[in-house]
């Protein structure tokens, strides 16, 4: 009966510590690029909007997606 409840937990801290190296990922793309093509002025100030606009609520929703699975792990 234990063993179903520990292979659980276990699948749940690979999918943290996934999700925590997909945000560093994210985090350092997104501030990589960010620089990259504010530097140069390669694409069209609405297309900058555009994409720049999807990665805070991209951010956003990992972030808080981490801290739940790092809550419920605490508590199990």
């Amino acid at each position: 009966q234990r063993f179903p409840t520990e292979k659980a937990y276990y699948i749940a801290k690979e999918v943290a510590t996934t999700e925590r190296t997909y945000l560093k990922d994210l985090e350092v793309i997104t501030t990589w690029f960010q620089s990259a093509v504010s530097k140069e002025d390669c694409m069209p100030e609405t297309l900058k909007n555009l994409i720049f606009s999807n990665f805070e609520p991209l951010h956003k929703f990992h972030t808080g997606f981490l801290k739940e699975i790092e809550q419920r792990l605490a508590l199990w």
